[in-house]
């Protein structure tokens, strides 16, 4: 087990925990949404807006199936990667999951004034945003639990101290095997 997958909602931290975890590292860092943005041109609303939802999760599940493959890499993947069990179980087979885990008032707190999080993040984008927050975050909490190997709270943590979390367990896992 080489890579160090993060997973969690959207607004977590997932992307700027892992570019952290990956410099203290030297491993690689890939963004799931990231690649996908890059490999369509467009934004991850335009995608949804113009082809769906279950256009985009084959999208999703094509870049985890080949990130999967990849060793040494830190791979932040899309809020919703949990709804599709083939992409855990693809994610399992060379990492650690790692479910970064915050309150509805931290994920409302990062989110409400992220202006790119429109284009990244469809599902959440509109009016409303706390009650639609804590409505995924329960819709989604038991596939999140389930797919985890390891919960990592995050609520009052800085980037650093969450990173250094998951790089203690991995660093301990790493050297038992």
């Amino acid at each position: 087990m080489n890579n160090i997958v993060l997973i969690g909602m959207s607004g977590v931290g997932k992307t700027t925990v892992g570019k952290y975890i990956a410099s203290q590292l030297s491993m690689s860092f890939v963004d799931t949404d990231e690649i996908i943005i890059n490999r369509s041109g467009t934004t991850i609303s335009n995608i949804f807006n113009k082809f769906g939802e279950e256009y985009f999760r084959d999208l999703e599940k094509q870049v985890v199936e080949e990130v999967s493959k990849y060793n040494d890499t830190v791979i932040s993947t899309g809020g919703g990667v949990i709804l599709n069990r083939i992409n855990i179980d693809n994610l399992k087979q060379n990492g650690r999951v790692f479910l970064l885990e915050a309150s509805i008032d931290t994920l409302y707190s990062n989110l409400k004034d992220n202006l790119e999080s429109k284009d990244h993040r469809p599902l959440l984008d509109g009016s409303g945003l706390r009650a639609r927050i804590e409505k995924m975050y329960n819709d989604r909490k038991e596939l999140y639990i389930s797919s985890a190997d390891y919960i990592i709270h995050i609520d009052e943590k800085a980037v650093e101290e969450i990173g250094d979390e998951i790089i203690s367990i991995f660093n301990r896992l790493n050297s038992c095997s």
